[in-house]
C-alpha cells in the first residue's frame, strides 16, 4: 500500500503540471503570482495565546517553473529568501523552479513518490482512497523530510520562505497543516486553509478531469485527507503537538515567538 501511495502522488505531481494563478481569493492570502497556482500566505489566523500569525513570514505554493518576471519581481520585493521543494529529483529535472534574486537558500527536501502509474490502472475506487492513504503516509513515512523542513523554519534567516511541491496540495499541504498546528491555530481554521486549495486549483485540471471525471478526487483535496493524517497523529504519536515536539523536534516555544505577534 505504501508504495502504491507513492505512485499515485507521483502520478498527480506530474500531470499537468502547467500553471496560471487566474483565482483570486482574499488579496492578502492569495498573492498576485500569474505564473503558478495555490500561492498562499499563511499569516493571519489566530493562534495560541490570543496572537495572530504574522504575514509575509511563510508561503506555501505549487511548481514554480513557469513564474513570470512580474512574479519573480513580487518575491524580490518581500524579499524571499529560501524555496524549500518537496518535489522529487525526477520532477525538479522536469520542471526546475525559477528563482527571484533575493534567493539565499533553495533546499530540495524530496518526498519521494515512485514510479508514474498507468491510468488504466487506476480504478474508480483507488481513486477515492488513494489520498486518504497517501496523507497518512505523508505523516508516518516522511517525518524526516519534515523534520528538517521544521528545523529551517526555526532559523529566522531563512524567512521569508516559501515551501511547495507541484500542485501545492499534498506534500505541501501537510506542511502547512503542520506549520499552522505548531502555533497552536485552531484545527478547525487548519482544515479551512487546507480546503482553500480547490479553489486555488479549480482551473488547472479542468481538462483531464472532463475526459476523465473517475480521476476527480486525485486533483482536489477532501476533509478526509488531511484528516486521516491527524488521524494518525492522534492515535499513533499521542496528538500533535507529542508529534511535532517528539518526532520533529520542533520547539513549539520558539515557532510562536517567530510567527506570532
Amino acid at each position: 500500500m505504501k508504495h502504491l501511495c507513492r505512485i499515485i502522488l507521483l502520478f498527480i505531481a506530474m500531470t499537468y503540471s502547467s500553471c496560471s494563478n487566474r483565482n483570486r481569493l482574499e488579496p492578502t492570502r492569495a498573492l498576485p503570482i500569474e505564473g503558478a497556482y495555490n500561492v498562499r500566505d499563511l499569516g493571519g489566523y489566530p493562534a495560541a495565546d490570543n496572537k495572530k500569525v504574522k504575514w509575509r513570514k511563510v508561503i506555501r505554493s505549487g511548481d514554480l517553473h513557469l513564474l513570470t518576471d512580474s512574479d519573480l519581481d513580487y518575491f524580490n520585493a518581500i524579499p524571499l529568501k529560501t524555496y524549500i521543494d518537496f518535489r522529487d529529483p525526477q520532477e525538479i529535472a522536469s520542471a526546475p523552479d525559477r528563482t527571484p534574486t533575493s534567493l539565499v537558500n533553495q533546499v530540495s527536501l524530496p518526498i519521494e513518490t515512485g514510479d508514474i502509474i498507468s491510468m488504466q490502472n487506476i480504478t474508480p475506487e483507488l481513486a477515492e482512497t488513494a489520498l486518504v492513504d497517501g496523507n497518512k503516509y505523508l505523516a508516518r513515512e516522511n517525518q524526516k523530510a519534515y523534520k528538517e523542513f521544521f528545523r529551517l523554519l526555526m532559523d529566522d534567516n531563512n524567512t521569508p520562505l516559501l515551501f511547495h511541491c507541484s500542485a501545492g496540495k499534498d506534500r505541501a499541504g501537510f506542511g502547512a497543516a503542520l506549520f499552522l498546528a505548531s502555533l497552536g491555530v485552531d484545527r478547525k481554521l487548519i482544515i479551512d486553509d487546507y480546503m482553500l486549495t480547490n479553489e486555488c486549483l479549480k482551473d488547472k485540471y479542468t481538462d483531464i478531469i472532463a475526459q476523465m471525471p473517475f480521476l476527480k478526487p486525485l486533483f482536489e483535496v477532501r476533509k478526509e485527507y488531511i484528516s486521516a493524517a491527524f488521524e494518525v497523529i492522534d492515535n499513533e504519536y499521542g496528538g500533535v503537538d507529542n508529534y511535532l515536539t517528539n518526532q520533529l523536534n520542533v520547539d513549539l516555544k520558539r515557532m510562536r515567538e517567530l510567527y506570532t505577534e
